[in-house]
């Protein structure tokens, strides 16, 4: 006991003695209140009973030296001026905090026991959620909540101020100042009562789990609640691993860690999004569901753990009843196909379904909401449309899970291997998800509007994590070895990046990557052409999943040796990355995105607009008016050059337009358009092309005032 006041009360001191020191205006001032009292929650793991230090990992000592000097560094940093200086401590604190946890992780193996227990002890809580409170100070404070985000946080602040679900006067009111630097404005589509009423299209069961902690701490005490369900999804993964892998609590260990402590877990943990509560009711479900196997038994406890993760998920969002159904046919089938529960259960459903839809129906209009029926006729969905969507859950380079976290691609491999051995995880995955995903495939909005990667498919998180299990059995092998060090290496530089600039998750959907347009705009050439993106399809996205499937597996399984391979599958895996760039600057360009941040632009305008609701209905492109122009630097692929251009003409007045073509100030070829308002494709050329030359869309007309322009699309260039 005196011990443990003696780590809380230096704690309590040197939060103090931070917020004496740290000037208001400092942006680590949040973290690093916070920061002592992280420490004093890693030594109370460490004071747990059962749990044991390992042998050559991170050793104390040097784990104390590395974060005194970190914190020194934080506060000189200012008076050094170094650039990134702030950055640098940011991914500092987060590569020792994921190490801290990293190695107490490993060491509480032996709390497993030889077979996984029931129960897992509560630190396997613990330990997951410090991780996520130590970088939810910076990560919320860098990045202000977006996307739907903000909106249940305004109905978490009406539930807790107004004891109601009407926005009007919060909108009036400007509530949202108090977690956001503008405004709100209702989103498009939201229902409208009948006495001036402004609801919100979202359900009501998270903000009113946010509600108290909300009044309490305002939107730090929401984001709290949504670590804490994060942990608890952790855990109850852990839980529901022994159904598959009790004899295999080793590896279990190192799946549950990499499902844990990285993306895209990691990324959502202080982040208000229905999913990871929906993961958690998902997993809960599933871990009674599957305990019918061995008694099928339906006592109280069944009927809770089962009947009421049910009922809650269509409470969360409507179109969770997608998961809600599956799971009841999962428990039907484990539980020897019983008749009573599944009528029970499904009248339930049923009942609870037409409610919502009724209730919808009278207050909105709509039984749906913002959604229509049509949604539902998937016959009417291409095939191609269900490719690109399933596809790019996993591989698109913004959206997709092995973009964000490439250590995921051992799903690669481990897929194979459940395939093989006909593993029953499989058959439960795929009843479970597949009507949800089939869904989700077929909308627009697959990559999850504006938020993180993988937020629709987070739901199977526990399952994926599992998947990992009898690979891992496998992780001594050569070509392992290699993978398990490339894939790891990659996935931390990216999650340092995710923490230190969390912005750069949100992508828009355009096909572009915050990441891939800072790197081509410095370096002035396409690499966003190398990897494969499903809102803008080209040959990456096809041939980088191909080469995936067929490589990642083949690599795994190379010879079964020994190696100490690691260090060199970590060091080839970063200079692959660091190749891309040359890559890029080599291969011949075939298409100019004329919106992409590598072509400059003197001038001009993005259309649509950035923030235009359902974006991927329209054209990308990039307008440009009388006087503006863009400018390429295209890898030449022979010399003779014959651009075709994809664009549409906005006439404002009866101005004349001329688009030119240049090769910086020889021009190729000019063109007049004719018909407004009309998408062309216009060939231009041959023309004689010297390497390096820049290749300039330049727009001309009267001087003046610009009133007209041209929505470049894209460019294609064929070189002979």
């Amino acid at each position: 006991m005196r011990a443990r006041l003696v780590r809380w009360g230096t704690a309590a001191a040197a939060s103090i003695a931070f917020g004496i020191a740290l000037d208001k205006a400092d942006p680590l001032r949040g973290t690093l209140l916070f920061l002592p009292w992280i420490v004093a929650g890693l030594r109370e793991i460490d004071a747990l009973p059962g749990v044991r230090r390992v042998g050559g990992q991170l050793a104390s000592g040097l784990e104390a030296l590395a974060l005194g000097l970190l914190v020194a560094f934080a506060a000189v940093r200012s008076w050094l001026a170094l650039p990134f200086a702030t950055a640098a401590v940011v991914g500092g604190l987060t590569l020792w905090l994921l190490l801290a946890a990293l190695r107490r992780g490993i060491g509480l193996r032996p709390l497993l026991g030889a077979r996984l227990p029931a129960r897992p002890p509560a630190v396997f809580f613990l330990l997951p959620l410090t991780v996520y409170l130590g970088l939810q100070p910076w990560v919320t404070a860098a990045r202000l909540p977006d996307g739907d985000e903000p909106y249940y946080l305004l109905v978490a602040h009406s539930l807790a101020y107004d004891l109601d679900d009407d926005l009007a006067n919060n909108y009036a009111a400007g509530d949202s100042l108090a977690f956001l630097d503008r405004r709100l404005e209702p989103q498009p589509g939201d229902p409208v009562g009948s006495g001036g009423e402004l609801y919100s299209r979202h359900n009501l069961l998270l903000p009113l789990l946010l509600a108290p902690a909300y009044r309490l701490a305002g939107a730090a005490g929401a984001q709290t609640v949504m670590a804490l369900l994060a942990a608890a999804l952790a855990w109850v993964t852990l839980r529901l691993a022994r159904h598959y892998f009790r004899a295999h609590p080793g590896p279990v260990l190192v799946a549950w860690l990499a499902g844990a402590l990285l993306s895209p877990l990691l990324l959502y943990a202080p982040q208000v999004w229905v999913e990871v509560p929906a993961a958690l009711l998902s997993a809960i479900a599933l871990d009674h569901l599957l305990e019918l196997k061995y008694d099928r038994l339906w006592n109280r406890r069944r009927w809770l753990g089962i009947g009421l993760p049910l009922l809650l998920l269509p409470l969360l969002k409507i179109r969770l009843l997608l998961l809600a159904v599956p799971l009841l046919a999962l428990a039907w089938w484990h539980a020897g196909r019983p008749r009573k529960p599944l009528i029970i259960l499904g009248i339930a459903l049923g009942l609870l379904s037409a409610a919502m839809l009724g209730y919808n129906t009278f207050t909105y209009g709509n039984p749906l909401k913002i959604h229509t029926l049509g949604e539902l006729r998937l016959y009417e969905t291409p095939a191609r449309t269900y490719l690109l969507g399933g596809a790019g859950l996993f591989f698109d380079t913004a959206f997709g899970l092995f973009g964000a976290t490439p250590v995921w691609l051992l799903l690669l491999p481990a897929t194979a291997l459940l395939v093989a051995r006909r593993h029953p995880l499989l058959f439960d995955l795929l009843v479970f998800s597949s009507p949800y995903l089939l869904i989700v495939a077929s909308r627009r909005e697959w990559y999850g509007g504006w938020s993180p990667p993988f937020r629709y498919a987070l739901v199977i998180l526990p399952l994926l994590t599992l998947m990992l299990v009898p690979l891992l059995e496998q992780r001594r092998r050569l070509g392992a070895r290699w993978l398990l060090g490339g894939l790891f290496a990659a996935t931390v530089a990216l999650l340092l990046l995710w923490t230190v600039v969390p912005g750069w998750t949100y992508n828009f959907a355009d096909g572009r990557t915050l990441l891939l347009d800072q790197l081509g705009a410095r370096t002035g050439s396409d690499i966003a052409r190398l990897t494969p993106s499903m809102l803008r399809p080209r040959p990456a996205t096809w041939i980088v999943p191909l080469l995936l499937l067929a490589g990642v597996p083949a690599l795994w399984h190379w010879p079964r040796r020994r190696s100490g391979a690691v260090a060199g599958g970590a060091a080839l895996a970063l200079a692959a990355l660091a190749a891309l760039p040359l890559l890029a600057a080599r291969l011949p360009t075939r298409t100019i995105e004329l919106e992409d941040a590598w072509v400059a632009k003197s001038g001009g305008h993005l259309h649509p607009d950035r923030w235009m609701f359902d974006r991927t209905r329209y054209r990308g492109g990039w307008v440009l008016r009388e006087g503006e122009e863009a400018t390429a630097y295209p890898v030449a692929g022979g010399r003779e050059l014959t651009v075709t251009v994809e664009l549409e003409w906005v006439r404002n007045t009866d101005s004349p337009l001329t688009l030119t073509l240049r090769a910086g100030e020889r021009p190729l070829a000019t063109w007049e358009p004719t018909t407004p308002r009309h998408w062309e494709r216009i060939e231009l050329g041959p023309f004689p092309w010297q390497p390096g030359e820049p290749l300039v869309f330049a727009v001309s007309g009267p001087a003046g005032e610009p009133t007209n322009g041209l929505i470049l699309d894209r460019a294609r260039l064929a070189w002979r």
